[in-house]
């Protein structure tokens, strides 16, 4: 443990402690001969231990008075848990409940069910590494991998603001993906994608993305808020000439997930208590070790050496009770 003192000039006074070594705590007793008082080791061995008390007592008390205090250090822990992306749709359909309409006081939005629901799961979890990237036409940069709960829980409720646009999933993920670089491996990856959208991604973006969930080892979990007769996931085409990236992109943004050499676990959920479930099952799926590294303030050490002082000073008082009774 490293140690320092607010106030070490105070260290200078610790040569008092030695001042019971040059006096007596009991009192004195004329006697015609000393060779009258017989003398035996156990006697010379409490007198010293004695004196050696009333020293660390006086010697507790200066170091406590110096500021006595563990500096700020970094330690390697070991938790369950890993390291979660948030990659949020912000596009203007999110908006807009499960049913397709306008939110009201009995019914949320998409993004107020997911934001609600996100919140509690990172409260559940707190061993994680998060981050949160947004995403719409263009992908936005919200809150890097970190393990403080409060600015996590603020980058998850930017979904309170209007989205806009339309969904540029590409981007977002490519954002999201990001966040790992130069990032050191010490537990499971996670890039969870919000979505109730997709798009049609070019052949670059698909290599892109593909290189980069092998690089980084990500697993990819892809909550599909789906809306009320809205296309899925999981959706058959009616025709083979409908069967294509452009009428069908959710479908076809699910078939290249699953070609990532990467775990890959997809949900279609068109109700906040079927998002509730797929989380839940994301909460119970990743909760491998995780080696996280913590910051301990510095701690003030002082009220341990006053309370070591007040521990001799009790035993010296004792002690000067028993010789008065006897």
């Amino acid at each position: 443990m490293n140690l320092a003192f607010h106030l070490p000039w105070l260290l200078l006074l610790l040569p008092l402690s030695l001042l019971p070594f040059f006096s007596s705590l009991f009192d004195r007793h004329a006697t015609p001969s000393r060779q009258l008082i017989k003398l035996n080791p156990l006697t010379i061995w409490l007198n010293r231990l004695i004196k050696l008390a009333a020293s660390l007592a006086i010697a507790s008390v200066i170091i406590g008075l110096a500021g006595l205090h563990s500096l700020e250090q970094t330690v390697t822990r070991t938790g369950q848990g890993a390291h979660i992306v948030f990659v949020l749709d912000r596009s203007a359909s999110m908006n807009e409940t499960f049913g397709g309409q306008t939110p009201d006081e009995n019914e949320q939005s998409k993004a107020q069910a997911a934001r609600r629901l996100l919140s509690e799961f990172v409260n559940r979890r707190p061993h994680d590494l998060f981050g949160v990237a947004g995403f719409s036409t263009q992908p936005f940069y919200i809150s890097p991998l970190t393990e403080h709960k409060s600015a996590i829980q603020a980058a998850i409720n930017s979904l309170e603001t209007p989205g806009l646009a339309f969904t540029n999933v590409a981007k977002g993920l490519g954002m999201g993906l990001s966040y790992f670089k130069d990032q050191p491996h010490t537990g499971s990856r996670v890039v969870v994608l919000v979505s109730d959208g997709a798009a049609t991604l070019d052949h670059r973006a698909q290599k892109t993305l593909r290189e980069w969930f092998e690089r980084y080892r990500v697993s990819l979990y892809w909550f599909f808020l789906r809306t009320e007769n809205g296309q899925g996931i999981f959706s058959e085409p009616k025709s083979h000439r409908d069967d294509n990236p452009k009428v069908m992109p959710e479908r076809h943004l699910h078939k290249f997930f699953n070609t990532l050499s990467v775990p890959y676990h997809a949900y279609e959920v068109d109700t906040a208590e079927s998002l509730q479930a797929a989380i839940a099952e994301l909460d119970e799926l990743e909760s491998l070790p995780l080696i996280y590294q913590e910051k301990l303030p510095k701690q003030s050490l002082s009220a341990w050496c006053y309370g070591l002082a007040l521990f001799f000073v009790l035993l010296l008082v004792a002690v000067k009770f028993l010789e008065k009774r006897s």
